[in-house]
């Protein structure tokens, strides 16, 4: 691998001397100058950070603050220039320079919604929507600004065809769950690669302490509001460039840049309050004793037995305690960001600060980030250009100990006896001694209790590009990302049901991921002037380091609840410490021909080789193709152009999946001490034919733009078909192992995707009525087409999710409620084998956590100085297994407080329901888990509605700005589904989960948002 990986370098290094190399006459005698101003058609106001291109050149210049274009060294007689800018038409138009003089052409631009004319960035460069063959979607800044949510990724919720986005939980600061078009492995990882500013950057969960669904993904650090645009990469011909990392996905990220002219200053903030969108229903004091009290005597228990117990109804029922109102609290958040931007024709800069703080609607829990940017560009010549980014983020995350557990704040505030009080007696927090409290208060946990993370990320670019020729372009990039992230516990003894008998816990780990990155590629476009038409092809190399390095230390007892610091622990029971790498190393290149800009192709092919894989078969090979036909240009269907503009493409293409752990393809030792005498004992068996998960994807779509711009449809129908799983296998255990990991069994996905934008009334440009409508909506069927021998995996709370051949990974396998005898009221299940018994034998496959459909709409309307923001955001088509049943639902076989809907139980002969009579014993085998406690999953979410006032230019000015905007915006409105939990946008099993999903067990609930801002510039 060393060898190839130094041709990546050697083809930097080409370019490096290209660049050093006398290019000969700069330019022809008599050259000139072109200037003007890029002007909105509609508001004739100047268009800033457009792309002015000489066509039939690798020339570009972006516009100024004030719209302005310069382009010297213009050979003189006719000329051609083609601009560009996300939102607009793409125009082209013909001027002639003049010899040694300046020639002056304003040049104007449409707006339009953005089907076709878009101007997107793809993978090593950009293109015009109207020539992209691929399946991509973008998302720009205005869709995700003032979303009081940490992660970018979040944000694409309802956004974006054929992206389905799981909140997991609702604490501050969640790590979030992507499936682009579908998850396609069972251990790799189902998460797109993220790409800011052209460099991939790390995206996983650096933490060692599990929070169920609370886990963390290294999103969060990246601002929103830094970003310029957004661009999902979909199928294999637009993601397929970047290969093995490509199955799940691809999302580019750009950060806004300076544009020349007057320095600008510009603010955007907002402060909110927050609540628990809702509370679940359940049993008051009385209401819980009166139901544990029937269900004992249901079993035949006396009287006297019954209050012994707790339960006599009249005595033990003289308080009602709402825990859940006692933990969940009105929490504020709030935003700032300041952005300097501005400079001259060859030095732009963009600076930016910002602070994020959201308290939790949980007691305890809380998420804070301050994060700064600076980007600079320099054209340091007529052909040299550079660019640098550098981005610096701390995090503060809270997190509580809650989901996927049965010992937590929100957990614990369902689950308690609400015929207990919050304190004692004494004034102080009731406990199991005190007061008989089933679980430990979770006031208490609230109070003494702190799970601090904190996170420091450095994000560092810089870019040359150069132009050798006007056809030809060497572009270098080096970029470095380290993340350090450090977590605290405290397990307080003043907590006594958690931690008291242990005199305090406490634990301090570290974690740090460092990666660095170097490519090199060439930029071809040596038909840029011809009538055959256009050709733009790249190639080039790029490497890239991988380190990470943690350790951990937990400890127990301590001398006082003040010292909480793992180093005054008195013992020491658990430490752990580690170093791992992993390097990759790529060839790539991609050929972009547009013939007439009527027929179009397009062909990538990448090859990357990772350490992690076994050395027959190291490197993997990654082609894709693609065509598109715009028939509308076509003459003899030239009928169809009063349609509008329609193009249909086709592609095919492989791509990668590399997402495992380091070092699964060797053999490995670990240490396996016997007492005090060291040794080591070997836990992994080798496979050196591991290979790349490879996923194979045809697409079929077209893009279709009509009404003079005002309708715009893009659709697409895919399959995806994933093979060369990486799963554990077992083996014979007369090899020393059960398992070892190897390439066994297929996925596919198939689905269509449709985004429709109607400008459904279009303003005259002087403040009268706009409407706009984006539309998105997404399916996908999810099967498991071949595991090894046919043997299913089986994972989740009491393995409740099975991986099986003929369906949907992770459906939900239990036993099949069939409903309550009228005349026992007695819970009744399928017996699937007739046998007789119940049992696991019964088990049958009877839902599945994957959304069938899902997508968004949101309706934007301007009038004057007023404008409207209203989104809707849905999903359907699963199911979700509500675990908190287990114990809440469960006839009265625990302690736990029930939810209200056992009031609909059975309680004499004739009675008809599907609530079981209520059971100490569990006689009435309500506690056995089932499809009764699988529930629909299908929701409809009133996501966002935000109303703003932009201030007239005159009042604007008299507080010193140029412009400002004041707006009040609700978030997480309302929610309409049949799911009975917090959320139905939840698996408390986290982001990282790939089998174990749809599954609310305590999950932190979701907030209901209202926040009021002003943003403006100076």
């Amino acid at each position: 691998m060393v060898k190839k990986l130094s041709w990546s370098w050697k083809l930097f290094a080409i370019g490096a001397i290209m660049a050093a190399m006398p290019l000969g006459e700069a330019a022809a005698q008599g050259a000139g100058i072109l200037r003007g101003v890029v002007l909105d058609s509609i508001s004739q106001q100047p268009v800033a950070g457009a792309q002015v291109q000489l066509v039939g050149t690798n020339r570009v210049v972006a516009t100024d603050a004030s719209g302005v274009y310069t382009i010297s060294g213009v050979p003189e007689g006719p000329a051609s220039l083609r601009v560009q800018r996300i939102g607009y038409a793409q125009t082209t138009i013909a001027v002639s320079a003049s010899g040694g003089g300046t020639v002056t052409r304003d040049i104007t631009l449409r707006p339009v919604i953005t089907t076709l004319s878009q101007v997107v960035v793809v993978g090593y460069g950009s293109s015009n929507r109207s020539e992209v063959t691929g399946a991509l979607t973008t998302v720009s800044a205005s869709d995700i600004r003032n979303t009081p949510i940490a992660g970018v990724d979040a944000m694409l919720q309802g956004k974006a065809s054929g992206v389905q986005v799981t909140q997991n939980a609702g604490n501050p600061g969640n790590g979030i769950s992507v499936r682009v078009r579908g998850s396609s492995s069972l251990t790799a990882s189902n998460q797109p690669l993220y790409v800011v500013d052209g460099a991939p950057i790390q995206s996983g969960d650096f933490a060692q302490v599990g929070f169920g669904g609370q886990d963390l993904t290294a999103v969060t650090s990246l601002n929103p509001d830094e970003i310029e645009t957004i661009t999902i990469l979909k199928d294999a011909a637009s993601a397929g460039i970047y290969g093995s990392r490509a199955s799940n996905g691809v999302i580019l990220i750009t950060t806004k840049r300076g544009v020349a002219g007057g320095n600008r200053i510009s603010f955007n903030g907002y402060t909110g309050w927050q609540k628990a969108e809702k509370k679940l229903p359940m049993l008051t004091g009385p209401e819980y004793v009166a139901y544990m009290a029937e269900g004992m005597a249901n079993d035949g228990y006396t009287p006297a037995e019954i209050a012994d117990t707790g339960f006599e109804v009249g005595v033990a029922d003289q308080v009602s305690t709402d825990w859940q109102a006692a933990v969940f609290r009105t929490a504020p958040v709030r935003d700032a960001t300041l952005g300097f931007s501005g400079g001259t024709g060859r030095v732009r800069y963009y600076l930016s600060g910002s602070y994020f703080g959201q308290d939790g609607v949980v007691l305890g829990s809380a998420y804070n980030r301050a994060s700064g940017r600076a980007n600079i560009d320099v054209d340091a010549t007529d052909r040299l250009a550079l660019k640098a980014s550098l981005s610096l983020a701390r995090e503060i995350n809270y997190r509580i100990v809650n989901d996927n557990t049965i010992q937590g704040v929100g957990a614990n505030a369902i689950a308690e006896q609400p015929n207990i009080p919050i304190r004692d007696v004494n004034g102080a927090f009731s406990t199991n001694d005190s007061d008989g409290l089933q679980y430990t208060n979770p006031l208490a946990i609230a109070a003494f209790d702190y799970n601090p993370t904190t996170t420091q990320r450095a994000l560092a670019n810089v870019e040359g590009r150069y132009n050798f020729l006007n056809w030809l372009q060497f572009t270098a990039r080096v970029a470095g990302d380290q993340l350090v992230l450090h977590e605290r516990t405290w397990c307080s003894p003043l907590t006594v049901d958690s931690c008291g008998g242990v005199a305090g816990d406490a634990a301090s780990g570290y974690n740090s991921g460092n990666r660095f990155l170097g490519e090199g590629f060439f930029t071809l476009t040596p038909w840029a002037a011809s009538s055959r038409g256009t050709l733009t092809a790249t190639v080039g190399a790029s490497t890239e380091r991988n380190r990470t390095e943690l350790n951990y230390v937990e400890g127990t007892g301590f001398s006082s609840p003040a010292l909480h610091d793992v180093g005054n622990a008195t013992t020491v029971t658990i430490y752990d410490g580690s170093r791992d790498a992993n390097n990759l190393v790529s060839y790539f290149a991609r050929a972009n021909l547009n013939v007439a800009d009527r027929y179009l192709a397009s062909a990538s092919f990448r090859t990357d080789g990772s350490s992690r894989f076994g050395p027959n078969n190291k490197y993997g090979f990654f082609p894709a193709v693609s065509l598109g036909w715009v028939i509308t240009q076509e003459p003899m269907l030239s009928a169809l152009s009063r349609l509008g503009s329609i193009k249909i493409r086709g592609s095919y293409g492989t791509t990668g999946n590399q997402g495992i752990e380091n070092n699964t393809y060797r053999a490995t030792y670990e240490s396996a001490n016997y007492g005090k005498a060291g040794g080591i004992a070997p836990n992994n068996l080798a496979n050196p034919d591991l290979k790349w998960e490879q996923t194979k994807e045809m697409d079929i779509g077209f893009d279709w733009t009509m009404f003079d711009g005002r309708i715009g449809l893009v659709g697409d129908y895919y399959t995806k078909k994933t093979s060369n799983l990486l799963v554990s296998r077992p083996v014979t255990g007369t090899s020393g192992f059960t398992t070892f990991t190897d390439n066994v069994g297929n996925i596919e996905n198939r689905g269509f995707e449709f985004e429709l934008t109607t400008e459904n009334i279009r303003g005259n440009g002087n403040g009268g009525f706009s409407w706009l409508t984006n539309f998105n909506i997404s399916t996908n069927k999810n099967k498991v087409t071949s595991l090894y021998g046919g043997q299913p995996i089986f994972s989740g709370i009491d393995d409740v999710n099975i991986v099986t051949v003929g369906e949907p990974i992770g459906s939900f396998y239990t036993l099949r409620f069939t409903g309550v005898d009228p005349a026992t009221g007695d819970a009744t299940y399928l017996d699937v084998n007739g046998d007789g018994d119940i049992n696991s034998d019964d088990r049958v496959v009877v839902g599945s956590p994957q959304p069938t459909y899902w997508g968004g709409v949101t309706n934007t309307l301007t009038f004057g100085n007023l404008d409207l923001r209203a989104a809707m955001q849905f999903s359907g088509g699963n199911r979700i297994y509500n675990g908190i049943r287990a114990f809440a639902d469960d006839g009265g076989f625990f302690r736990d407080n029930k939810f209200a809907d056992v009031l609909r139980r059975w309680r004499q002969p004739g009675d008809i329901t599907d609530q079981p009579r209520p059971s100490w014993d569990g006689t009435s085998l309500a506690y056995i888990g089932s499809s009764r406690w699988v529930e629909p999953g299908s929701y409809a979410r009133l996501q966002e509605i935000s109303v703003g006032f932009r201030m007239p230019t005159s009042y604007a000015r008299y507080a010193g700005m140029q412009n400002a905007r004041l707006y009040v915006t609700g978030r997480n409105l309302h929610t309409w589904t049949k799911f009975f939990g917090y959320n139905p946008d939840v698996n408390s099993n986290g982001s990282g989960s790939n089998t174990s999903l749809g599954t609310e067990f305590y999950s932190y609930p979701l907030a209901r948002t209202w926040m009021v801002g002003v943003s403006g510039e100076w």
